[in-house]
């Protein structure tokens, strides 16, 4: 079997694949550590290209076509595996998160893969799917090295997506679909939950983690979370009040002393 083929079918197995993983594997098909990345380039990526084997969504970023998808426009790739390439120090997050726990209330054609500011990258679009980075410094807690066909892929645990999507609800499809979701997320912890809140130490994710537990303390997903961890969110919440949305007609939540805008429950209903 020619080399190129050989390194065709090798990457076949990892299914997306960056520039290191391409330099990896053909220099053990060569058996030689000391070539280039650019004649690997330019010996079998760009002919493997040109064959319909390889597309090419973003700088040094590569998805090995199957044989019977080559040049077949309907192909799509795994949009998960393609994420979990594009950045180091990564994790899929948000609604994200959601689908790969499996309670994604909604399909979403956005991928969001959390990244620290100092590791900035633009969003791109691919097979209509777009790719986005969310910014959070909050990174070294709550995460999971999870099998997803086969690969593995960094993913938020399902008590860290519960805690991101109610702190930053725009990148989880805003509150309806967030609550929707939420709703059916197995696996959230209470002692899981008191450790990301204290990397966090955000006063409001305080309180609106009581607010959405109170929402959900019929759930059995959530069954007895809210008791355990009432006395800790209470100690770490701050007296005075905040607006849960400012742009929006409230009223006063006096438990957990927060403006709530009217109907807010209601987006529960018919779920």
């Amino acid at each position: 079997m020619a080399k190129r083929e050989t390194l065709y079918h090798e990457l076949l197995k990892k299914q997306v694949v960056d520039k290191e993983d391409i330099e990896a594997i053909t220099k053990k098909i060569l058996d030689r550590k000391d070539v280039s990345y650019q004649y690997i380039y330019n010996e079998y990526i760009t002919k493997l290209k040109q064959e319909g084997k390889l597309l090419h969504p973003k700088r040094c970023l590569y998805v090995a076509v199957p044989p019977t998808k080559i040049n077949d426009e309907s192909f799509t790739p795994d949009k998960y595996l393609i994420a979990s390439k594009v950045q180091q120090g990564y994790y899929l997050g948000y609604h994200t998160a959601l689908e790969i726990h499996g309670s994604a209330y909604s399909y979403f054609n956005d991928v969001y893969i959390v990244v620290e500011p100092n590791r900035k990258f633009r969003s791109f679009e691919f097979k209509n799917i777009l790719y986005e980075p969310v910014y959070n410094s909050f990174q070294k807690v709550g995460l999971q090295k999870i099998d997803h066909k086969g690969q593995k892929i960094v993913v938020s645990s399902p008590s860290r997506t519960f805690l991101d999507c109610i702190d930053r609800p725009q990148y989880s499809g805003g509150w309806e679909e967030c609550l929707k979701s939420l709703e059916s997320l197995p696996g959230v912890h209470t002692e899981e939950l008191k450790t990301i809140l204290k990397s966090m130490e955000k006063d409001i994710l305080y309180r609106k983690t009581g607010l959405i537990l109170s929402m959900f303390e019929d759930n059995p997903y959530y069954e007895g979370i809210l008791s355990e961890l009432k006395p800790y969110l209470k100690e770490n919440m701050g007296t005075s009040t905040i607006y849960l949305s400012e742009r929006s007609e409230s009223e006063l939540n006096r438990e957990w002393m927060l403006y709530v805008p009217k109907g807010f429950p209601d987006l529960l209903r018919g779920v």
